[in-house]
């Protein structure tokens, strides 16, 4: 045999090494990106998939979660509902951004005793940090069957234990009682003990006291027809055991006053000492006059009181204006905000022009802003060496401590250099800002590092930001898988070691 046969047979042999379910075992040094939404069979679903989510410990993201109208992922599936799966990591892995190997997908949102659930189940999120594996998976559900006593006939925010597999209920008051309207979306801590969800209820506020240490956890006024960020506190070690089951409002101003507005879209600052949220409100902060949507973050640090002469831990409250310029609300809306680890960096989108220095391009942008001082420090994200974004951008989600925002975009102008072919596919993509470079690269591409023809959208990024998700229909983005159905599925592109 010929040394050109030899070479032909080891690439063979290789392809076949990339397989189902061993996807990723690629060379380290190389970017690909393979199908991560299958079927029980290995192919694609016989429905769309939506809304990956990455845990967020380290390099190694142990877990990944993802919701889908699909059938046929795993066996059993006859609820017709939508669900939410998760996907184990194949074993054995490195510690620095090692190609991601699949194991088994398993169905998370199950009935007690394992029987279908008898309502959608979507939006899941993971906790997972710096030195927290994952240990749970947050996501919304229309299902009744879920827990015992859920009697409220609206959707709830539940957690699932990795290690157990038992699902509790999350969107509940300081007493445990269920919430008396529906909830939204969910995220958590990176240890998972306290959980941040929306919801238009008006009994989960918490009016009294209850306890020394949820003292200042009290909030006034009406939360009735709006929607509100709601924190429950699950569990607690150490001093942080006092504020075990308080549930507090988190879109609440300085004073304790909860928002005349809506507030939504929760991101948990995974050291469980912030939440970012997108709001309506106008009495959130003094600088906020726009009557536009904004975005906030709000902050609870733990220290030591006198309360009636006796010494107790308590919870100290600050509620600040993210999209703004010195002090001022943006004189447009933004929305969509994603926070780092510790909550010093936002991202988030905007269509103000007044944030970002220059901004003249009239459509929605991606800033960072830096949460260190006084006033936000903003960085502007969806921005290359060429210049500013010429199309939309949107969906921001920064990596855990900044280095690394993903979004997704219709602008034609992002590249890191010039020696980089123009993105003239003339559809929307998913592009990674580098902070220490400030560049900005197109991800969203096959297997073979090619554009893609069809639209990407809706990133998700791990930690370290060396494994990606996004969604699309595009057929012939997996070399081995090729997607005929015209639906959107999750894909994975994995951006090498780090």
């Amino acid at each position: 045999m010929n040394i050109h046969r030899l070479r032909l047979a080891f690439f063979s042999i290789l392809i076949l090494a990339l397989a189902v379910p061993a996807a990723a075992s690629a060379a380290d040094s190389l970017r690909t990106t393979f199908l991560f939404s299958r079927s029980v069979t290995g192919g694609v679903p016989n429905g769309p998939s939506r809304n990956g989510t990455i845990s967020n410990d380290q390099w190694i993201a142990r877990v990944i979660a993802y919701e889908s109208d699909a059938t046929n992922i795993v066996p059993g599936d006859t609820n017709g509902v939508t669900d939410v799966f998760m996907v184990n990591r194949a074993a054995p892995w490195g510690n620095n951004g090692t190609p991601w190997t699949m194991g088994a997908t398993e169905l998370v949102s199950k009935g007690i005793g394992g029987v279908p659930a008898n309502g959608a189940s979507y939006r899941p999120v993971l906790d997972g940090a710096s030195h927290n594996k994952p240990s749970c998976i947050a996501f919304i559900s229309e299902a009744s069957n879920l827990v015992s006593g859920d009697t409220n006939g609206v959707a709830d925010a539940f957690v699932y234990n990795l290690a157990n597999g038992k699902i509790e209920r999350v969107s509940v008051d300081s007493k445990g009682k269920q919430s008396n309207g529906p909830s939204f979306d969910v995220s958590v801590s990176g240890d998972c003990r306290r959980v941040a969800f929306t919801a238009t209820s008006t009994n989960l506020g918490l009016k009294s006291s209850g306890k020394a240490a949820w003292r200042n956890a009290r909030t006034s006024g009406s939360t009735a027809g709006l929607r509100q960020v709601f924190v429950h506190v699950r569990s607690g070690k150490g001093l942080d055991k006092f504020f075990k089951g308080v549930t507090f409002v988190a879109s609440a101003n300085d004073g304790g006053r909860v928002g005349n507005g809506d507030s939504y879209e929760p991101s948990f600052g995974r050291a469980g000492k912030s939440v970012v949220y997108t709001s309506t409100a106008s009495n959130l902060d003094r600088g906020d006059g726009n009557a536009q949507t904004d975005v906030y973050e709000r902050t609870f640090t733990r220290y030591y009181t006198h309360v009636h002469g006796k010494g107790v831990q308590a919870l100290d409250f600050d509620t600040r204006l993210v999209s703004s310029a010195g002090g001022h609300a943006g004189n447009g809306p933004s929305q969509h905000p994603s926070v780092t680890d510790d909550g010093r960096y936002v991202a988030y989108e905007t269509l103000a022009s007044n944030i970002l220095a220059g901004d003249s391009n009239g459509v929605s942008d991606i800033a960072r802003a830096d949460m260190k001082k006084k006033h936000p420090k903003q960085d502007w994200v969806s921005k290359s060496y060429i210049g500013i974004g010429n199309g939309h951008s949107n969906r921001p989600t920064v990596s855990g401590a900044g280095e690394f925002v993903l979004f997704d975009s219709e602008s034609t102008v992002f590249k890191p250099s010039s020696s980089v072919q123009d993105d003239a596919n003339g559809v929307r993509d998913m592009f990674l800002w580098n902070a220490p470079t400030r560049n900005v690269s197109l991800e969203s591409r096959d297997w073979d590092n090619h554009y893609l023809k069809n639209p990407s959208a809706n990133p998700a990024s791990s930690s370290r930001g060396n494994y990606v998700l996004f969604e699309s229909a595009d057929p012939n983005i997996d070399q081995l898988i090729e997607n005929l159905s015209g639906n959107q599925q999750v894909y994975m592109r994995y951006l090498g070691p780090k």
